[in-house]
């Protein structure tokens, strides 16, 4: 099946992570123990601990979600999970959450050890943290009001750039950069998080909004009296781990596991889960307009 939302493709089997984990902390733990004066790796304190915390800003359908009864789902949920398996010794997940804006200053200061939160890698954001490997490929789509855009099939993103057009997108995203690259006529609207923008949709109280493929496709799906969506990406972005600017050894250990996620065929299952038969749609309650 064609999909216009993909992974990077991994067809080379490899071995299981946790050797990968023990000989990548025994190499770099050839110079002995560390001295009382030095700072403990991230792994190192994972592994004391086993607790491997995560920093997230939930609502970004269908990769971090609550259910109705609080609990935290989604595609990077299951791919956290994941995670913590490979390291094994009963590393459990304890999840952070944070406001979407600060959310690299709050892995800067320890808060948590990384963030898995449908995070675009960009130049800008590299400047304050280091990347994994990409996990996820997906772009910007356009869901557009019913009631003010009649639906065709060639309507592309230009067709909105004029005035008296209102293009709502979250704050501080990839779909704002995008928002303010492509829309230098219309108005742009900035929500605090991604459901706001799309209810500014739902409601008439804007006409598009800009986001990822992935949250335009689900939220027109769940509102197609009102909306509709144009999925043709027309930006392409890498959603990554983020993890503090210099750990290096974890960003690696965490590549090896993005490499091993995809080539044991979990990725796969994970996308038929939470992006083609979707069974999590009845246990999530969106807000209404």
């Amino acid at each position: 099946m064609t999909r216009s939302v993909t992974a990077l493709s991994l067809a080379c089997p490899m071995r299981p992570a946790i050797p990968l984990l023990a000989l990548l902390l025994g190499l770099t733990g050839c110079g002995g123990p560390a001295s009382s004066g030095e700072r403990a790796s991230t792994l190192d304190r994972i592994l004391a601990t086993k607790v491997l915390r995560v920093g997230l800003n939930p609502g970004y359908a269908p990769f971090e979600m609550v259910d109705a009864n609080g609990t935290m789902i989604g595609f990077d949920i299951d791919v956290v999970h994941y995670v913590a398996g490979q390291l094994g010794n009963g590393v459990r997940v304890e999840f952070q959450k944070s406001d979407w804006d600060p959310i690299i200053a709050n892995l800067n200061a320890g808060k948590f050890d990384l963030i898995v939160s449908g995070m675009t890698r960009t130049p800008q954001r590299a400047l304050r943290c280091d990347f994994t490997e990409p996990y996820f490929e997906t772009g910007q789509a356009l869901l557009v009001n019913r009631a003010k855009h009649k639906p065709s099939p060639r309507l592309t993103v230009r067709d909105f750039d004029r005035r008296g057009v209102v293009v709502a997108t979250k704050l501080g995203t990839t779909g704002e950069i995008a928002a303010r690259k492509f829309f230098r006529v219309a108005t742009i609207k900035t929500m605090e998080t991604e459901s706001d923008a799309a209810l500014e949709v739902d409601a008439g109280r804007a006409d598009v909004m800009v986001y990822d493929q992935p949250y335009v496709a689900i939220r027109a799906q769940e509102s197609p009296v009102r909306t509709f969506a144009i999925l043709e990406p027309f930006t392409k972005e890498y959603l990554a781990m983020a993890v503090r600017k210099g750990d290096t050894e974890f960003r690696d250990w965490l590549n090896l596991t993005i490499f091993e996620l995809k080539a044991s065929g979990t990725w796969d299952s994970l996308y038929q889960t939470w992006f083609v038969r979707m069974p999590w749609l009845d246990r999530v309650k969106r807000p209404s307009s």
